[in-house]
């Protein structure tokens, strides 16, 4: 019995809800409230049309429901004389629901120049920022072209509006402010810029290079150190708009300077902006191979430290196929034996190298295979003599200057072991 009475209140409960909506779907048809009415502006800028129609909606939706076409008309017509300095209002209509505003200039147009004040920025900012403040001089003349100076009063915020539109593309991360001067019967706009938050506070260099000892990275890091100081203070997002011209203008920089040219180097930048951006610069010879590492290691008692010097010369035995010939001289700090290495090789492709060398050690021939470190990536290496020795290492470049490796060596009694180099 509870569950057929439950069921029951249901019901009741459903019809009821049922009818309240039927009795409140029809109170809105047979009773709707008063139409909203529709507004038109003619003889503006579309920009200005907006703003002129949004005010008379504003104004229209205050008018009584009893009113009538004529009184609407007179009371728009009020009010647009007294909303919209710099016009006058030809004509009102307004007939069901639809107002409709007639304006022309209340006296002939100004002539206007176009002003652009730029922030102060250095070379080749400058540069980049006026190359872009330039492309807006058409697009703006063409929104205050025909424009009454007096107008200005009622819509020089949607004057802005569609100018930061415009800029958007062009200059993200600025923020425009307009001021208008006279210059006899001519008037001038001009237009200043200030960087909006966030910007970037530091730049920072990182080099990378398998060709050239670290020794000269630092000097090519410090020197970009001071050079970047223009990016500096710059809006983030302009900044990465840029970032192809900052590539170029750091490549270009580097390319010029003596050091880089010495050496036939060919730099590649990557700029990525941020607050604190990073530069990433890789430069590598065209002609010459130079690296010199100290290493030590744990986990044998055969080895304890020692320094190496490499030096190549790209050359060409062949046309069109660039090998490098090298010259490698190791020596170990423990006992001061000597080692020193002659050879040949090629680069089938990317970072990987494929050659031959004499090695004085054991006076035999090996082959090589190099896959060359990168920061923060993992590399390898491995030498099989001409009796099938093996000396191999796979390894991670921790910094520009540091890399750890696993490292294997048949030939001695501790067959593995952990090797640290420093790149000098």
């Amino acid at each position: 019995m509870v569950s057929e009475s439950s069921s029951k209140t249901a019901r009741s409960i459903c019809i009821k809800i049922w009818v309240a909506a039927l009795i409140l779907a029809a109170t809105h048809i047979l009773c709707p409230a008063a139409d909203a009415y529709s507004v038109s502006a003619l003889g503006l800028a579309p920009w200005q049309a907006s703003i002129a129609e949004r005010s008379i909606l504003a104004v229209a939706a205050k008018l009584p429901e009893n009113r009538t076409d004529a009184s609407v008309q007179r009371i728009i017509k009020v009010v647009a004389d007294k909303l919209f300095a710099g016009y006058v209002v030809k004509n009102v209509t307004a007939a069901s629901d639809n107002i409709s505003l007639e304006l022309e200039p209340s006296e002939t147009p100004p002539q206007w120049n176009l002003e652009f004040k730029y922030p102060n920025l250095e070379a080749p900012v400058i540069g980049w920022f006026a190359a872009d403040a330039e492309k807006l001089r058409a697009p703006v003349s063409a929104l205050i072209k025909n424009i009454p100076v007096s107008a200005l009063s009622w819509c020089d915020s949607g004057l802005r509006d569609e100018i930061v539109s415009v800029m958007k593309p062009l200059l993200p991360g600025w923020s425009p402010s307009m001021m208008v001067r006279a210059e006899g019967d001519k008037y001038v706009l001009q237009i200043s810029f200030a960087p909006e938050m966030p910007l970037v506070i530091a730049v920072t260099p990182h080099f990378s290079s398998n060709t050239l000892p670290g020794v000269l990275h630092s000097q090519l890091q410090d020197d970009m150190i001071l050079h970047t100081a223009p990016f500096v203070g710059l809006p983030v997002a302009w900044a990465s708009r840029h970032a192809p011209d900052v590539n170029a203008w750091t490549q270009n920089y580097l390319a010029d300077r003596t050091l880089v040219e010495r050496v036939s180097a060919m730099p590649k930048a990557v700029f990525s902006a941020g607050q604190v951006s990073q530069l990433n610069v890789k430069v590598e010879s065209s002609r010459y191979y130079v690296s010199a590492w100290a290493a030590v290691y744990a986990g044998t008692s055969e080895r304890s430290a020692e320094v190496g010097l490499h030096l190549g010369r790209i050359v060409q035995l062949m046309p069109h196929w660039d090998m490098e010939a090298y010259g490698e001289g190791i020596m170990e700090l423990r006992d001061w034996n000597t080692e020193g290495r002659l050879g040949l090789r090629w680069s089938p492709w990317g970072d990987v190298w494929l050659g031959g060398e004499w090695s004085s050690r054991d006076n035999l021939w090996w082959g090589r295979l190099n896959i060359e470190p990168r920061l923060h990536k993992p590399y390898a290496w491995l030498r099989i003599s001409e009796y099938g020795d093996v000396n191999a290492a796979i390894g991670w470049k921790v910094t520009n200057y540091i890399s750890l490796e696993l490292h294997y060596d048949d030939r001695d009694e501790d067959n593995w072991s952990l090797r640290m180099l420093g790149n000098l």
